[in-house]
């Protein structure tokens, strides 16, 4: 079962798991430099960590509206524990966090949160 723990001690939030499709991308952050002569020279410079966009499912909308306030908390959050350890990281909110009920079930709700990776 998955965790969410916000960092500066504010509390946590444990949703049924993660739901797909989790998305996360690393963007380049190579530098291309056009040469006056022609050609190119490049600066290669490590990728930025993940971001994206995470989904979690809750069993009700109490408990999925207590993980969208966690994360209006001005704090790093930790995911850990996911059905899939790939997902499991340090992050920070970049972006919307939404509360939806599950359009599937008509019971359970979900929260998206857009993310950026961050090191622990």
């Amino acid at each position: 079962m998955a965790t969410i723990t916000a960092n500066n001690g504010g509390g946590t939030a444990t949703p049924i798991t993660v739901l797909s499709p989790y998305e996360a991308t690393h963007q380049s952050r190579n530098v291309i430099h056009d040469l006056v002569g022609g050609g190119i020279a490049v600066s290669l410079v490590a990728p930025r960590p993940r971001r994206g966009q995470v989904a979690y499912l809750f069993p009700d909308e109490y408990t999925a509206n207590q993980c969208a306030q966690l994360h209006r908390i001005l704090t790093t959050f930790t995911l850990a524990g996911a059905d899939a350890p790939t997902t499991d990281m340090t992050y920070v909110v970049d972006g919307n966090v939404s509360v939806a009920l599950d359009q599937d079930t008509l019971v359970l709700w979900t929260v998206s949160v857009e993310y950026q990776e961050v090191s622990p």
